[in-house]
C-alpha cells in the first residue's frame, strides 16, 4: 500500500467519536485560535489588496490567518498548519452542507496529514529552503477538504496525490524580510488542497506513489527524514497534540527567549547588553538587528527581547511603525547580540534551544536557558488564555458580542447540524 493510500484510509475513516477527549478539546482551542488570527488579519494592508483580486475563500482566509504569523506551529517541522487546514475544511464543509462534527474531523485529518508528511520529509526539507507551510500543507488541506466532502479512501488518496504534484513553497521571503510570501505559501496550499479534492471527487487521480516514488515529493524536495513517520501509530497517536499555540505575535523562534528573559524580572534600564546563543535556523531567520519594516520586527530576536523588557503584554500593535520606531526600543534592541552556537544545532528540531546571557548593571552576569517555547505541549496555554487571545484579536474586528457568539458556536460545533458563518469579511 502506498503512503498516500495509508493516509487516505485514515482520513476517510476518521470518526470524532473515537478520538480521545483531550484531542477534541485541543482541536476546539486551535479552531478558535485560527478564527481569531484570520479575523485579525483581514485588516492588514496586504489582505485588503488581496480582496480586490477575488481569490478563493480558502486562499483568502489562509492568507489573512498567516499575514501576522500569529497562527499555530508544529515546531519539529517547523510548519504552520492551522489556518490552512481550517480554511480548506471550512470551504468544503460550507459547500457540501456538512455538519460541525464533520468539519472538526476534517480539520483534525488535515493536521495529522500535514504534520506527518512534514515529519517524514525531515529537517533537511526546511534546511534546503523549502517552506513546509506551503509544501506539506498542500497534503493537509487536501485531506481536510476530502473528508469534508465525504470522499472514500480511494478518492482521498487520489486527492493527496493530486495535491502533491502541485505542492510548492520556498523560504526566500525570510531572506528578503517580507511576510507576504509566507502568507501566500500557506494560501496556495489551501487552494491546492481544495482543488485536488474537487478533482478527485470528479474522478481524477494522481500518481499513487506521489510521496515515496522515484520522482515523488520526498525525492525531489530533500525529504530525507523517516518515511515510517507517515503511518506510525496512525489513528492511535495524534501528532496534532504536539502543535503549539502562539502567546506572542512574533516569530515562533523568538518565543523561548522572550519567556526566558521575563523570568529574570529585569527592568530595561538595568540591562547593559544581552547575548543570545541559538541554533542555526533561529539565527538565519531571526537575527535582525536593523528593524525597518513590520515583517522585520515580527522576525527579529532583537526587537522581541526589547519588547519583553518593556511590555507586560506583547500585542499586534507593538509591531506598528509608531512603536517600532521608538528611540528607546531601538536602542534596547541594539544592545542585543545574536550568535550561532553549533552545539545547539544537534538538539534541533526536537528542542528549540536558546541560551541568554544578560549583562546587568546591578546584578552582574545572569544566564537563563529555554528549550521549549511557551504554548507548546511542555507549557500549553490554558483555555482562559486561548479565549483571551481570541477576543484580543477578534473583538476589534467584529465587536465583543459577536466575537463571544463565535466562541460559543465553536464550543458547540460537535453538535451543530450545519456549518456556516464562522468567518465574516469586514
Amino acid at each position: 500500500m502506498s503512503l498516500a493510500s495509508q493516509l487516505g484510509a485514515f482520513v476517510a475513516e476518521l470518526d470524532l467519536e473515537r478520538v480521545p477527549q483531550r484531542v477534541r478539546t485541543k482541536l476546539r482551542h486551535h479552531a478558535l485560535d485560527s478564527l481569531g488570527v484570520i479575523h485579525a488579519g483581514q485588516s492588514a494592508p496586504e489582505s485588503r489588496a488581496l480582496r480586490a483580486v477575488g481569490p478563493h475563500p480558502a486562499f483568502f482566509n489562509t492568507f489573512c490567518g498567516r499575514i501576522h504569523t500569529f497562527d499555530d506551529t508544529y515546531e519539529a517541522g517547523p510548519i504552520h498548519p492551522g489556518t490552512c487546514v481550517l480554511s480548506a475544511a471550512l470551504a468544503a464543509a460550507e459547500e457540501s452542507g456538512a455538519a460541525g462534527k464533520r468539519l472538526l474531523e476534517a480539520v483534525l485529518a488535515g493536521y495529522e496529514v500535514s504534520i506527518r508528511v512534514c515529519l517524514a520529509a525531515g529537517a533537511g526539507h526546511y534546511a534546503a529552503g523549502f517552506h513546509p507551510t506551503g509544501t506539506c500543507n498542500a497534503f493537509g488541506a487536501a485531506a481536510a477538504a476530502a473528508h469534508a466532502y465525504g470522499l472514500d479512501a480511494r478518492r482521498t488518496a487520489a486527492a493527496l496525490a493530486l495535491a502533491g504534484e502541485a505542492a510548492a513553497g520556498l523560504r526566500q521571503h525570510q531572506e528578503d524580510g517580507g511576510m507576504t510570501g509566507s502568507a501566500l505559501n500557506g494560501a496556495r496550499a489551501a487552494r491546492t488542497g481544495i482543488e485536488a479534492a474537487q478533482l478527485a471527487r470528479a474522478g481524477l487521480a494522481g500518481p499513487e506513489k506521489i510521496l515515496e516514488g522515484r520522482f515523488g515529493f520526498f525525492a525531489m524536495m530533500d525529504g530525507q527524514g523517516e518515511q515510517s513517520a507517515i503511518g506510525k501509530d496512525l489513528g492511535i497517536q495524534y501528532r496534532f497534540l504536539e502543535t503549539s499555540l502562539k502567546p506572542y505575535p512574533t516569530c515562533r523562534f523568538t518565543h523561548g527567549p522572550i519567556a526566558a528573559l521575563r523570568t529574570l524580572r529585569l527592568h530595561a534600564r538595568d540591562v547593559e547588553s544581552i547575548e543570545l546563543a541559538a541554533f542555526r535556523q533561529s539565527v538565519e531567520v531571526s537575527d535582525r538587528p536593523e528593524i525597518r519594516t513590520r515583517s522585520g520586527a515580527i522576525l527579529s530576536h532583537q526587537y522581541a527581547l526589547a519588547l519583553a523588557l518593556t511590555r507586560e503584554r506583547i500585542a499586534l500593535d507593538d509591531l506598528d511603525e509608531t512603536v517600532r520606531t521608538n528611540p528607546d526600543l531601538r536602542s534596547l534592541a541594539g544592545r542585543v547580540r545574536v550568535v550561532h552556537d553549533p552545539r545547539l544545532d544537534e538538539q534541533y528540531p526536537a528542542r528549540w534551544p536558546h541560551r541568554l546571557t544578560v549583562f546587568s548593571k546591578n546584578q552582574g552576569i545572569l544566564r537563563v536557558e529555554s528549550d521549549f517555547p511557551p504554548g507548546g505541549p511542555q507549557a500549553p496555554l490554558d483555555e482562559a488564555a486561548v479565549v483571551a487571545k481570541f477576543h484580543a484579536l477578534a473583538d476589534p474586528v467584529m465587536g465583543s458580542a459577536c466575537a463571544e457568539q463565535l466562541r460559543s458556536t465553536v464550543w458547540a460545533l460537535e453538535s451543530a447540524p450545519r456549518v456556516a458563518g464562522l468567518i465574516g469579511h469586514s
